[in-house]
């Protein structure tokens, strides 16, 4: 019953945006075809909501996919003339966001850079005043002191998924290569929720997302 309700909350969104953003019924369609993980609509809004309640304009996302969460922000960042650098390690998927970002006429002012965040994140000089974590779950930890680095003071880290499909919480795992994964990002929350420099909060949106401010 509940994925019902969540199913048609998600429609619901979908039925509300302008005919400007039909661009976003065309990705999702793509990513469930191939499919692609990419933020569930009403994650989308809020990482809109976000950066521009923040006016943010200097964005970097971990985790491009197809770009579906990279338009979400560009409607916000893009208009005050903000820019955004996204990264992706998949060939075709970082080919598929380019697509995207041409249709949208945005493709000058996103910085795709395609690649292992693993090695490209800690080339990158900062400050960024918003970050998008959505890469490899079991990364978070991996990521997180360089993520504080190019964040500004009072800027944003915001990391997605982080109950895995319900797992983090539970502690039900559906399959054995999932568990360090969980254990990771039980580790991660545990992290942003005591450290120093953040103050965060928890919210049970699309698959879970921890929003962190730097102080």
């Amino acid at each position: 019953m509940d994925y019902l309700i969540h199913e048609e909350v998600q429609n619901y969104i979908r039925s509300l945006l302008p005919e400007k953003d039909k661009i976003f019924h065309e990705m999702e369609e793509e990513a469930k075809e191939k499919i692609v993980p990419i933020v569930e609509p009403e994650m989308g809004q809020l990482l809109y909501w976000l950066a521009f309640t923040k006016k943010s304009k200097r964005v970097l996302e971990v985790g491009t996919a197809i770009g579906y969460s990279t338009l979400w922000l560009a409607k916000a960042v893009l208009p005050l003339g903000g820019k955004i650098t996204t990264m992706e390690i998949n060939g075709p998927r970082a080919e598929s966001a380019n697509k995207y970002f041409k249709k949208a006429g945005v493709e000058g002012q996103i910085k795709l850079v395609f690649g292992d965040a693993r090695e490209m994140l800690f080339t990158l000089k900062g400050p960024y005043d918003f970050i998008f974590l959505d890469a490899a779950k079991g990364k978070y930890i991996e990521f997180l002191d360089k993520c504080i680095e190019l964040l500004e003071p009072g800027g944003l880290l915001v990391a997605e998924d982080i109950f895995m499909r319900g797992m983090v919480i539970s502690g039900e795992i559906d399959k054995r290569r999932n568990k360090t994964a969980v254990s990771r990002l039980r580790t991660f929350l545990e992290l942003v929720s005591g450290h120093q420099q953040l103050e965060t909060i928890i919210l049970p949106v699309g698959d879970g997302v921890a929003i962190s401010t730097k102080k």
